[in-house]
């Protein structure tokens, strides 16, 4: 077992924080009593999507120990199936896509190297929740965010993967390895953009409207998010990097103020940081939401939906190390939110979650993994 890994960077580089006060408290009642599913070893990320082509949510995470993906079929009532499990070594991120276009879903699963190369693994699915290895390729050193979109507008689903080194003089320059695919299960070799500040977290989403996905990646030791273009066929160009914190590792995507622009949510050290689109590739500066007073621990995974159900994004924070737990900022509908509050402290130390419907309900769940306790919690939408 590699002795780096998400968690242990992140101790290091907890050496910011920011000042936004807020008043611990609790949403009573924001979801059902937690239900666990125990899995081999120690989990990381996690996605919800359905595999199986049911209209049930599946669900998939990565074990960097003892190196599986582990797969829980859902059951569409709320509940999943044990986890079976295919080997991914050093497994730390995953995203699915459909690489080889039989309309079936297949993972790209981004296999941690340490201060070796780390690898990308792609497994092809059977449409029965069942995944054969079919390529692996070499990415650089400390390899851990992963995006799926097609990047050049031909059909097939590309990956993208940040490493944190890898590259430049003495390999210590970071940078995102973009595998544009054949459409057979295949890709190219990888473009390779250099970075400098250490990427961690990566996500696609169109920023200026052209309809084509653009790239954001944080960069964990400039305390920073990349803005990467697209120029329609694949193409990438550092455009604008953003303040966003101390040390910010997790990024995702939403329309946070409803005005149709990709807005960012981007875990950092000490809290989470919302940068709203201006939809045209740019954002405005980043608005600090602190998560300090709910303890020592800090946001490594965010997803964003109407957990109240009032019309408005919310978004869900998954909280590790110290006392952990799930937290919460309620959303005012215009890309401002209010204070973070502790909603559930499962067992466990989250280290991902997910999002999604799944019991049918109309209401978004949550599943989150979470290590030492080595399980996936599931927590179902009481509103």
């Amino acid at each position: 077992m590699a002795t780096e890994n998400v968690k242990a960077m992140w101790a290091l580089l907890l050496s910011v924080t920011v000042v936004t006060a807020i008043v611990p408290g609790a949403a009573a009642g924001q979801f059902k009593k937690p239900v666990y599913y125990k899995l081999n070893g120690d989990p990381y990320q996690i996605i919800a999507t359905d595999f199986t082509g049911d209209g049930n949510l599946d669900l998939a995470e990565a074990e960097f120990y003892p190196g599986v993906v582990g797969v829980l079929l859902g059951k569409g009532n709320g509940t999943f199936h044990a986890a079976h499990y295919f080997s991914a070594p050093g497994a730390i991120a995953l995203a699915a896509g459909d690489f080889n276009g039989d309309g079936k879903l297949d993972l790209a699963v981004v296999e941690y190297g340490g201060t070796g190369h780390s690898q990308l693994g792609i497994f092809l699915g059977d449409g029965k929740g069942n995944f054969r290895n079919s390529a692996t390729y070499t990415l650089g050193i400390k390899s851990q965010g992963i995006a799926v979109a097609d990047f050049d507008g031909d059909g097939h689903a590309d990956v993208a993967v940040t490493n944190g080194q890898g590259y430049g003089k003495n390999g210590k320059t970071g940078s995102v390895s973009v595998f544009l695919s054949k459409g057979d299960g295949t890709f190219k070799a990888p473009v390779i953009y250099k970075l400098s500040g250490f990427p961690v977290g990566v996500a696609a989403g169109d920023f200026n409207g052209d309809h084509h996905p653009d790239l954001v990646v944080t960069q964990a030791s400039a305390f920073t998010v990349a803005i990467l273009m697209n120029d329609g066929h694949g193409r990438f160009k550092h455009t604008e990097t953003y303040q966003a914190g101390g040390a910010p590792i997790a990024v995702a995507i939403a329309d946070l103020d409803h005005n149709g622009a990709a807005d960012l949510t981007v875990c950092e050290a000490a809290g989470v940081a919302v940068l709203l689109g201006n939809g045209d590739g740019t954002f405005g500066a980043a608005t600090f939401y602190s998560t300090s007073g709910l303890g020592s621990g800090f946001p490594i995974a965010s997803a964003s939906a109407d957990f109240n159900r009032d019309g408005s994004l919310d978004i869900a924070l998954a909280i590790s190390s110290g006392e952990g737990g799930i937290a919460m900022l309620y959303g005012n509908g215009n890309g401002t939110f209010q204070n973070p509050i502790s909603v559930v402290q499962p067992k466990g130390d989250p280290a991902g979650m997910a999002t999604g419907d799944f019991n049918k309900d109309g209401a978004p769940d949550l599943a989150v993994s979470a290590a030492g306790y080595n399980n996936v919690v599931i927590l179902i939408n009481a509103y």
